[in-house]
């Protein structure tokens, strides 16, 4: 599997688990969905990656690390910035207010930022271990 081909699989996975999660929350009578999405954002990055060492044999080097990291937050702040416009404007606003936008998209952003950046290491522990579990029973 290439990077581009674990970008592609996590932005089609991430919008597929953002609308079923908001659906399930919204039928449960959630009045948030944050954590919804944060769990959403931490499953699809584990998955992806861990289907991505399981295509090629190995984890990622560092400058694929790096490079996956990158595209999956610009994947996830491109779905946070339009569900942002989404929900001012659905909840009625005549006009979205800038800097309060950006401001929640920044702070979203760097959240969005340690948990991507924790779940592609963790998930990469995972396969290590994985790994020598494989090769000690081998």
């Amino acid at each position: 599997m290439t990077l581009r081909g674990l970008l592609w699989r996590f932005a089609a996975a991430y919008v597929v688990l953002l609308v079923v999660v908001g659906v399930a929350l919204s039928l449960a009578g959630a009045s948030s969905s944050t954590g919804g999405n944060v769990a959403a954002l931490l499953g699809t990055v584990t998955w992806v990656c861990m289907d991505f060492a399981k295509k090629n044999g190995r984890y990622f080097t560092s400058e694929e690390k790096k490079r996956a990291i990158l595209g999956m937050l610009a994947i996830d702040m491109a779905m946070q910035a339009a569900l942002t416009v989404a929900v001012v404007l659905f909840a009625g606003a005549a006009r979205l207010s800038l800097g309060p936008a950006l401001l929640v998209l920044l702070f979203v952003g760097v959240l969005h930022t340690l948990v991507i950046w924790f779940f592609v290491g963790f998930a990469g522990k995972q396969h290590a271990a994985a790994e020598v579990r494989r090769n000690k029973n081998n």
